[in-house]
């Protein structure tokens, strides 16, 4: 499918969500302005209330998709098919970046386009659908690699260095956390009082020689390995004897 051809840096596409059942057959704030061709309404107008004073606003999209339109209505006619092919590039060469978001107020349906419901899948599933089965055969066969169990028992574990989630919350690495700039302001959140958590001091050597691939602490020394100790450790050490 060949995309027509857009001097917009993006397209913009409106869906109407049908009201609620409950408020009726009210008056409508705006009309989908038919087109005369029979084509796809591009156009919406907004009726502004009797009682104010306000003029008739004309607001033109990529296309209106008015409140009968379906989830494959949509998925269709903004040729998101057209962006899986730019990504996987059939053709060979470089693929392209492809980007789809949904804007609007909370419970305009957002998340209904983007993810579905029980009954109609959204652009995510639907996106994902074509895209597995443009891959086809060259999706990697698992049972042709390694599992993760077979690659984690063939790494040797005789050198390596275990570190308990307490060493995180030492002065040190607290100061030099604090001390990094936000990158932009904090976004508002509800600010209430939270318990000051406690920790519980559990020896480490027990806890660490048990495990599998753990440095013998009673290991003869070697010029052909090194160890490296912490200074609490060496500490600790120093201590038991």
């Amino acid at each position: 499918m060949e995309r027509k051809a857009s001097h917009n840096l993006f397209e913009v596409y409106l869906r109407l969500r049908p009201p609620p059942t409950r408020h009726g057959d009210g008056d409508r704030i705006l009309d989908v302005e038919p087109t005369e061709d029979g084509s796809h309404p591009k156009h919406i107008i907004l009726n502004p209330p009797t009682d104010r004073r306000r003029a008739i606003e004309k607001f033109a999209f990529t296309q209106v998709f008015e409140e009968d339109a379906t989830q494959l209505d949509v998925f269709h006619c903004t040729e998101i098919v057209s962006f899986v092919e730019g990504v996987l590039a059939p053709e060979g060469g470089e693929g392209t970046d492809a980007v789809v978001a949904t804007l609007g107020v909370t419970g305009s349906g957002k998340t209904h386009t983007i993810l579905g419901s029980k009954t109609q899948r959204g652009l995510t599933q639907l996106t994902m659908d074509v895209l597995f089965r443009s891959i086809g055969e060259n999706i990697l066969d698992p049972n042709a690699a390694f599992t993760a169990q077979d690659s984690l028992q063939a790494i040797d574990g005789a050198e390596s260095s275990l570190i308990t989630a307490s060493h995180f919350f030492d002065p040190p690495f607290r100061d030099s956390v604090a001390s990094r700039a936000p990158s932009r302001a904090g976004t508002p959140m509800l600010v209430r009082q939270i318990p000051k958590p406690s920790y519980v001091n559990i020896p480490t050597s027990k806890l660490v020689t048990n495990l599998p691939g753990a440095f013998p602490a009673d290991c003869a020394p070697s010029p052909k390995s090194v160890r490296l100790v912490s200074e609490v450790e060496e500490t600790r050490r120093l201590k038991e004897r």
